[in-house]
């Protein structure tokens, strides 16, 4: 197979929050959907888990309703493992609605938050969900790692790898 037989082969995603764990293995995937018409279209995150063939355990679909997780080894993976009502669990971190406008990267700036909270216990003693995270598996994947910014994914299923690219601004870019 030449490169560009095997650059159509590739998937390629983007998610909004990325978490690896020390290793740089994939913990989780996320996307945060802030438009009302995009609620509850889990269809991207859900085609993630799939590419990826085992190798991302979980991944995240985030709207102004709910907070949805996907675990790999779920039987039915197109079937969420844990459901959170977004107001509920991201209030406290400061989603305020109804707001006027919420854009997708500021809803995922608060699931990072949220997150992060879980990991490090820096704002509450209890993070809203806390319980639930530990029951599927992800508490644990959680603890040890760290969020990724501006990474690009590249998944080939029948080789079963994935590529990481990270971007890092470089000085004067900023």
């Amino acid at each position: 197979m030449n490169t560009q037989e095997l650059e159509k082969t590739v998937y390629r995603i983007k998610p909004d929050i990325v978490i690896l764990d020390s290793n740089e293995l994939i913990v989780l995937l996320a996307q945060a959907q802030a438009d009302p018409k995009k609620q509850g279209d889990t269809s991207e995150v859900i085609s993630w888990l799939k590419s990826g063939n085992g190798a991302i355990p979980f991944v995240m679909f985030i709207d102004l309703k709910s907070i949805q997780i996907f675990k790999w080894d779920n039987l039915n993976y197109s079937e969420p493992v844990c459901i959170f009502n977004t107001v509920d669990v991201l209030t406290p971190y400061g989603l305020k609605l109804p707001d006027k406008w919420i854009s997708n990267r500021f809803l995922g700036t608060l699931v990072e938050s949220w997150l992060g909270d879980i990991r490090h216990t820096w704002k509450l003693d209890n993070p809203p969900g806390e319980e639930q995270i530990k029951a599927i598996g992800l508490l644990t994947l959680l603890k040890d790692g760290e969020t990724q910014p501006e990474v690009d994914i590249k998944i080939h299923s029948d080789l079963k790898y994935i590529v990481l690219r990270y971007y890092h601004p470089r000085p004067g870019d900023i």
